[in-house]
């Protein structure tokens, strides 16, 4: 029997060199007979066919591949320009779903126990709601569906899918880890812009696509590496700042301690030369919101005064005045900033015809207002603005409902459920950092935009996760005793 499985192995060996000896030879003649490009094309099958039976098999990894496109899709975009960002996202998620859809069909795989939770509800509510918008008269088929993929589809979506695939703790350790890996790439691609200079696209962006408007401005250049805009990178460095220091104090591995205080640190500068004032409010909701969850005295205490020193400093004196990083943040305190005045007339000219609009003026139609139109010359430049403008005060009320039902869950869970105290302090980070991005999202329009829209989805499901991670801590800590 042994020999015959040698004579087997010998058959299929020589039969692989033969497929590579055939392979090649097709190769060479049709880069010779037709062209390169369709050469090259006919080169890639194999690994194509060899990827997408990988993803079938694995499809927890084409989640990881997602995560990373999520992130760096927007930078991608300005070096091909023919990229659509959006596309690709659609094209990964189509393929996850297909991925899980034919496995559980096929081979009884079971995805689906833990995406069984509130969140996953409310957020096919809101899904079924933005597709109903299609029927408001203000707004157009084509309108709607290049806009209702970001405001609908992606919440539900990416909490389903991290609900099926990104369900152990061990899960949420890989993300974080994975996550701080692109923070640190988009801050070095920022101080690459800030100490050697824009490249190429992104001068051509700048200069061309107008970009030089908000990020050239009077008061210094704002980085954006390879983000859509600066404010989504500043909004962005300041989730990360705040997810990844309070992480620092109770991961239990001291690798990882160091590693996730440095991403917090390169976040934190990411966040300052980036200029955006609204990015402040991440880390001062965020901390708040932590030390309150803390519930310990010393804490409220140092964290109060700490915060309040801060405060102080930007609002209170000109400290750090000559450097422009810090000058500009300080208008996030001016009252009388001329910028914030703009987006508070806009919001009044918004009153006049929003209350006769429950519904909305439909999806889509904010950003292609014409003459005319209740929106033309006027500017959203909030995300929460923007969710109230296109779906009204019914879709604002249930939008802030969703992020609001996630944080008090969380919340609780932390105050009355959670007994691991390493997952209780990295839960205290994620809800800490979706309390200052829902701020943050009345002062810019980053909610819903590549990458920081999906991560932020994807940590309300983890959140939602907490009592599964705790109970499985529980029962690896009985079995190792055992």
């Amino acid at each position: 029997m042994s020999r015959l499985s040698d004579i087997f192995s010998k058959i299929n060996s020589k039969f692989f060199y033969l497929y590579i000896f055939i392979g090649l030879f097709a190769i060479t003649v049709i880069i010779l007979r037709i062209n390169l490009n369709v050469g090259i094309l006919f080169a890639g099958l194999p690994i194509a066919f060899l990827a997408i039976y990988y993803f079938f098999k694995y499809p927890y990894w084409l989640m990881m591949v997602l995560f990373v496109a999520n992130y760096i899709i927007m930078g991608l975009g300005r070096y091909i320009l023919k990229l659509q960002g959006g596309i690709v996202i659609d094209s990964l998620l189509l393929m996850i779903i297909i991925t899980l859809f034919l496995r559980t069909v096929f081979f009884n795989g079971n995805y689906w126990q833990k995406a069984n939770n509130a969140l996953t509800y409310l957020s096919l509510i809101w899904m079924i709601y933005c597709i109903a918008e299609v029927m408001n008269p203000y707004t157009t088929i084509e309108r709607w569906m290049t806009a209702v993929r970001g405001i609908g589809f992606y919440l539900f979506l990416f909490v389903l899918l991290t609900t099926a695939l990104l369900n152990r703790y061990k899960d949420l350790k890989r993300i974080l880890i994975l996550w701080g890996i692109l923070t640190i790439l988009a801050v070095l691609k920022a101080m690459s812009q800030k100490f050697m200079g824009f490249d190429s696209a992104e001068t051509f962006w700048l200069y061309v696509g107008k970009g030089y408007v908000t990020h050239i401005i009077y008061s210094g250049v704002r980085y954006f590496s390879f983000f859509t805009d600066a404010a989504n990178f500043g909004c962005s460095m300041g989730l990360s700042m705040v997810v990844f220091s309070i992480s620092a104090l109770y991961i239990k591995d001291k690798h990882l301690r160091i590693y996730f205080i440095i991403v917090a640190l390169l976040a934190g500068y990411g966040m300052l030369i980036s200029g955006t004032r609204a990015a402040l409010a991440v880390p001062f909701v965020g901390y708040t919101a932590f030390i309150i969850l803390s519930k310990r005295i010393k804490m409220l205490i140092g964290g109060a005064v700490l915060i309040l020193s801060v405060f102080i400093f930007f609002n209170s004196t000109d400290i750090g005045g000559s450097n422009a990083n810090i000058r500009r943040m300080r208008t996030a305190f001016d009252t009388q900033d001329a910028s914030l005045n703009v987006r508070f007339r806009n919001q009044q000219k918004m009153r006049e015809f929003m209350p006769h609009n429950p519904f909305g003026i439909g999806i889509g139609k904010a950003k292609n207002a014409e003459d005319g139109d209740h929106m033309y010359g006027i500017a959203t430049d909030s995300s929460l603005i923007y969710i109230w403008v296109e779906t009204g005060i019914v879709g604002l009320v249930m939008y802030i409902f969703i992020f609001l039902f996630v944080l008090i869950r969380g919340t609780y869970d932390i105050f009355f459920r959670i007994k691991n105290i390493e997952l209780k302090g990295i839960l205290s980070a994620l809800v800490a950092g979706l309390a200052g991005m829902l701020v943050t999202g009345y002062g810019n329009e980053v909610l819903q935009q590549f990458p920081t829209g999906p991560i932020l989805y994807i940590l309300m499901a983890f959140i939602m996760m907490g009592r599964y991670f705790d109970k499985e801590i529980e029962n690896q800590n009985t079995n190792g005793a055992n």
